[in-house]
């Protein structure tokens, strides 16, 4: 089964659980019980014929508790009597490979990957896993999200399918909180974003859109901008349209998220290079490296340009940087 590499490495923050070192005959009672433990009491049934294997990363987020789980063959269904605990919790679930289908709702739904749907603890129905799955899970009070949209909305089965940019913005920031050792306050701060998120994704309306579309949301939007200007800022040809078009946003709302940093795209993208190119000069290992290599590497097509724009921000230019750390070097080792 891949688990995307969950059974090798617990992230900071996230506690792990894997069926990999129990008697065959055991994981599936366990990840059942591990499963109740962190979501939801269900009722759970696995294909007979088929070896069970699962493993589970749980973290919590603020407002959100998060699962990311890779699990054979199985079907979860929130029974009657299951629902006499009174839990109401809602679950947003994004689906990263394979297939599952939601029982809940008015028809049955089936999601693959990239998509997602919500499930309903006060609601009879489930989910279905009709091969190996990797998936998210993101629990959270029934509260955090009636508030963001129409009286009487109908969770159950719900997909989250109405906005693809908050789809992939979720999924974002369900990675990088993953792959980020973040600070309880950040996760806290990410999980109330990823509320405002479900909520874009699951409103279609312009009353939810304004709702959804609140400081969490921009903040989403912005922090994402910034990560793909970081990303992408050693290509000379990076611009404010391929940052748009990679976001699926246009690039006058780019600019318009960028206002509220105080600085343009041309400065976050020259700031952001400028910054590398100091790394490559600072690290002993790029040290065979002249000049305008760094500057190439770091996303400048112009050397001038690149000597001028460093003097500028570190008072000094980049050959004289590298000289002084040099001398630094060799004096220490000289001691």
């Amino acid at each position: 089964m891949n688990t995307d590499g969950l059974a090798a490495i617990s992230p900071p923050g996230w506690q792990l659980f894997s069926t990999e070192a129990l008697a065959p005959r055991d994981r599936f009672p366990a990840f059942c019980e591990e499963i109740m433990r962190r979501q939801v009491a269900l009722d759970a049934i696995k294909r007979k014929e088929l070896p069970f294997d699962a493993v589970i990363a749980a973290s919590n987020a603020g407002q959100v508790d998060i699962t990311r789980v890779a699990t054979s063959q199985a079907s979860y269904v929130r029974t009657p009597a299951l629902m006499r605990d009174g839990s109401d919790d809602l679950f947003a679930v994004l689906c990263l490979e394979g297939s599952m289908q939601s029982t809940q709702g008015a028809d049955p739904a089936r999601i693959g990957p990239g998509e997602g749907i919500i499930c309903d603890s006060a609601e009879i129905g489930g989910l279905q896993m009709e091969t190996t799955t990797r998936y998210w899970a993101i629990r959270t009070s029934r509260a955090s999200l009636t508030s963001l949209l129409p009286p009487g909305y109908r969770f159950g089965g719900a997909v989250l399918n109405r906005n693809g940019l908050a789809l992939r913005l979720l999924s974002q920031y369900l990675d990088a909180l993953y792959q980020a050792d973040a600070s309880s306050r950040d996760r806290a701060v990410m999980g109330g974003h990823m509320i405002d998120l479900i909520a874009m994704a699951l409103g279609a309306d312009s009353a939810v859109r304004q709702g959804a579309e609140s400081p969490g949301l921009r903040a989403a939007r912005l922090e994402a901008l910034l990560r793909a200007i970081d990303a992408r800022s050693g290509d000379p040809g990076l611009n404010a349209a391929s940052v748009a078009a990679r976001l699926g946003v246009t690039p006058r709302y780019v600019h318009l998220l960028l206002e509220e940093t105080g600085l343009t795209f041309s400065q976050h993208v020259l700031a952001r290079r400028l910054e590398k190119a100091l790394w490559l000069l600072r690290d002993h290992r790029h040290g065979h490296l002249r000049i305008a290599d760094v500057a190439g590497e770091a996303g400048f097509a112009d050397l001038s340009y690149f000597n001028r724009s460093f003097r500028q921000r570190f008072g000094d230019t980049p050959s004289a940087v590298r000289a002084r750390l040099r001398g630094l070097e060799q004096a220490d080792a000289e001691r």
